[in-house]
C-alpha cells in the first residue's frame, strides 16, 4: 500500500497543530517517513500526537500497549498476539535504557516498533514522495 506525502502530512497537520510546539511541514515529513535521526521536534510532535490518542499509560512514559493494539487490528488483526509481544519488548526496553523524556520515549518506541516489524516482514504502508 503506497499513501502519497501530500495526503499524510494533510491528514496528520490539523493533530499537529494541537501540539503545544507547532511543527513545521519537515517535522510532519520526518515522522511520517519514520527518520530514524529526527528532529527533537519530530520527535516531541510524535509524543504530541501519542498523547492526542491516548497511547501513554496514564501518569508513566509506557506506551498503552491495549490502546495500541486497538489501533493496529485495522491492518494487522490476524498478528495481535505477535504486535504484544513486540509492544511489551519495546517498552521494556525503554525502560532498559533509561529513557524518560516523553519525546526520546515517543520516538524510541516507535523505532523499536518499525524495525521489530520489519523484522518479521509485515507489510508497512509506504509513502510516495
Amino acid at each position: 500500500m503506497k499513501v502519497p506525502m501530500g495526503l499524510a502530512v494533510e491528514t496528520l497537520e490539523p493533530f499537529a497543530m494541537n501540539c503545544e510546539h507547532k511543527p513545521e511541514k519537515v517535522h510532519m515529513e520526518e515522522l511520517i517517513l519514520n527518520k530514524e535521526d529526527a528532529d527533537v521536534l519530530t520527535r516531541c510532535l510524535r509524543s504530541c500526537l501519542m498523547e492526542q490518542f491516548e497511547l501513554f499509560v496514564e501518569d508513566s512514559t509506557d506506551v498503552n500497549t491495549e490502546k495500541l493494539l486497538s489501533w493496529m487490528v485495522l491492518l494487522y488483526s490476524e498478528k495481535i498476539d505477535e504486535l504484544r509481544a513486540i509492544s511489551n519488548g519495546c517498552n521494556a526496553k525503554n525502560v532498559e535504557m533509561g529513557i524518560t523524556d516523553k519525546c526520546e520515549v515517543a520516538h524510541s518506541f516507535a523505532m523499536c516498533m518499525l524495525k521489530e516489524m520489519k523484522e518479521r516482514e509485515y507489510e508497512i504502508p509506504e509513502v510516495e514522495q
